[in-house]
């Protein structure tokens, strides 16, 4: 019977690997953050700077979320196709 689920299955695994790369990325930008949080609090950066941080970190916050939805849509599809197979 061809229900598809190799394919959602594959698809699953593609999309947890590329939210694991996003998640990664926003990992650095919150340490990135947290620095120049610490640098702008000694006098070492400007606000400027941190700001620009911030906006690179709200940035990938919003790709790790895209990802995410992405990883949310393949849970659905499969719960879809296992309906259709009962």
């Amino acid at each position: 019977m061809g229900s598809g689920l190799e394919y959602e299955a594959k698809k699953l695994e593609a999309r947890m690997s590329e939210c694991e790369e996003a998640f990664g990325k926003l990992r650095s930008k919150a340490e990135e953050c947290s620095r120049a949080l610490r640098e702008l609090e000694s006098g070492s950066i400007g606000p400027e700077e941190l700001l620009s941080r911030l906006s690179e970190f709200l940035e990938v916050i919003s790709e790790f979320e895209h990802e995410l939805s992405h990883l949310y849509s393949s849970a659905a599809s499969i719960l879809a196709k296992l309906k259709m197979v009962e």
